[in-house]
């Protein structure tokens, strides 16, 4: 029976963790749930004893939690058995490790299994989000990110600061609810209510070291004022750093055009038209001209500087190129340059045009999506045939290899641009690299319209509006679709533009100055890294306290093993 209601319980979490997640019943989420959602799978975790069992039940939760909350993947026309079938199935398998490590570690760590918890789901959250495959998608933090108070955090700790706060919060509620259904006159002196298991290792190993001295005894009740007093801190420093205000270095003026057109049924001709045309309305609406105009990613399906007689000729009738000189402002787009015609070797790029209509300079993209934008192996041959003919993709973008920042002359001086294409804004690392070249401020194009849900749109702006808090300075998001618009130093969103609707923004943007750098700024994700660092030598130590308990003492454990067992058989789980 344990089994069984264990995994209910996993099943009922992979259902509220979505709905805690920007959604379609809930656009930015639902902190209510983001508290509790965990909830069921950690009393899940503690009901199956059987770490193999745990892993499949993750698997399981794993794979519902991906296809609920990305199930918008599924509209990438034609490819939907790879952007959600694959990667469901990729997910099943890495919350199936998950689920082993959590399940072995919780039993392992006894009263402190929330903080192992916490840390073990820290450690997750940052290892998917990093690298070739990474998916900073889905994560805990996400569903706080309209409570400004908590996520001013972000500044020392990196969005996974969030995240340890809320699993923990979550583990801690988790336990007392557990304690709440243990029947009173149960035994104790076991791991459920005795002696910290953990000090018991530090014993074990250290035995002389005086710092195990401060692991004692720590009830749920404990668990849980421990838990209280972590979020009170964070709360306390975001309102302090609410309350701080930020120097500014100045101000941009700067055009936002959001044409909403079809990905995939709409031509350059009239994507071009609808941009000039709504860029004209808001140098209007402006009465003046603005610093800078802001289209979204591959605007053009040419290479701008290749094909001058292309672009002053077309869309039919109101001409690109004329058109930028007659407005006499730089201009920001996307569109793809050419390495190498006779390979066609080529980067999907920001490009960044002067008032007389040249190139002045463009930025490739550095991060590519997995297996559409870049694809290992396609040196091969066997391979690209496999790419080609089942899969129907038959090759990708190449990549660049440095932070370019854009100088822009303004009225308060040259303000220096970072621009992440697509869904670099998501990732930390890469926005962490402009910021590290120097740019005062960032500036996203990118093209969501193809997803067709508002889920999707906001999800993606959710993770992107936490780079803005890390460093303390501004984002700006011109998209296809949405979200559009300024989110200032405090992660707040200012001016925008309605989803999925064609319009423009004449805006005024912050630039700020901050008189130091942030934590972040400065060491990146140490907070995840140490989460990493601490989970891996906490295994070593149970590994070790295990060893050296069998053989000073036979096999005590197992004894001790069967008594938990028996108490929590008793209380229900």
């Amino acid at each position: 029976m344990s089994i069984i209601r264990g995994f209910s319980l996993i099943i009922l979490s992979s259902l509220l963790v979505p709905l805690a997640l920007p959604n379609e019943i809930f656009v930015y989420g639902n902190p209510a749930l983001g508290i509790v959602a965990l909830v069921p799978l950690y009393l899940g975790l503690v009901s199956i004893q059987n770490h193999g069992i745990a892993a499949l039940s993750l698997a399981v939760y794993g794979a519902i939690v991906h296809c609920l909350s990305s199930y918008w993947l599924w509209f990438f026309k034609g490819f939907a058995m790879w952007t959600l079938g694959s990667t469901t199935i990729g997910y099943a398998v890495v919350y199936a490790a998950v689920g082993g490590w959590l399940s072995w570690g919780m039993k392992k760590a006894g009263v402190m299994r929330p903080f192992i918890f916490a840390l073990g789901w820290t450690v997750f959250e940052f290892t998917k989000s990093i690298g070739f495959l990474g998916y900073p998608w889905g994560l805990l933090a996400y569903t706080w990110n309209t409570v400004d108070i908590l996520n001013q955090i972000a500044d020392r700790t990196g969005v996974y600061g969030i995240t340890f706060i809320l699993a923990y919060a979550n583990a801690t509620l988790a336990e007392l609810a557990y304690f709440s259904l243990v029947p009173p006159g149960l035994p104790s002196g076991n791991r459920l209510t005795g002696r910290n298991p953990i000090a018991a290792a530090l014993l074990r190993v250290f035995p002389d070291n005086p710092m195990t001295g401060f692991v004692t005894r720590s009830p749920a009740a404990r668990q849980l004022a421990v838990a209280a007093l972590v979020m009170a801190l964070a709360l306390g420093y975001g309102r302090i750093r609410l309350a701080t205000p930020i120097p500014e270095k100045g101000r941009m003026t700067a055009v936002l055009v959001q044409q909403n057109s079809d990905t995939w049924e709409s031509n350059e001709q009239s994507v071009l038209k609808e941009c000039i045309r709504l860029t004209r309305d808001a140098i209007r609406s402006g009465g003046r001209s603005p610093d800078i105009v802001i289209w979204n990613e591959t605007n053009l399906d040419w290479p701008y500087m290749d094909y001058p007689k292309r672009y002053n000729s077309i869309p039919a009738g109101d001409p690109l190129v004329p058109f930028i000189k007659s407005t006499a402002v730089h201009f920001l787009f996307g569109a793809p340059v050419i390495l190498d015609y006779k390979d066609f070797k080529a980067t999907n790029s920001a490009l960044f045009i002067g008032p007389d209509g040249q190139q002045i300079t463009s930025y490739a993209k550095s991060h590519p999506v997995p297996f559409a934008e870049s694809i290992p192996l396609m040196e091969y041959g066997w391979f690209r045939n496999f790419m080609a003919n089942v899969v129907g993709l038959s090759g990708g973008w190449e990549m660049g290899d440095e932070y370019t920042v854009f100088k822009l002359p303004t009225g308060d001086g040259v303000l220096n641009i970072g621009t992440p294409i697509c869904f670099e804004d998501a990732f930390a690392g890469v926005c962490r690299g402009f910021f590290a070249n120097g740019a005062d401020i960032l500036v996203n194009i990118t093209n969501d319209t193809w997803s067709k849900t508002v889920s999707a749109e906001v999800q993606h702006f959710v993770a992107a509006r936490y780079r803005a808090i890390e460093h303390r300075k501004t984002l700006v998001r011109s998209t296809n679709g949405g979200v559009s618009g300024v989110v200032d130093a405090y992660g707040r969103l200012g001016s925008a533009l309605p989803l999925f609707t064609p319009a423009s923004i004449f805006t005024e943007v912050p630039v700020y100055a901050p008189t130091v750098p942030t934590l972040y700024a400065i060491s990146g994700d140490w907070f995840a890294l140490s989460c990493l660092v601490l989970c891996a030598v906490l295994a070593v130590l149970f590994i070790a306290s295990d060893m050296i308990g069998y053989r000073d003492s036979g096999a005590p454990r197992q004894g001790q093993a069967r008594s938990v067992r028996d108490v929590e058989k008793k209380s229900g789980f």
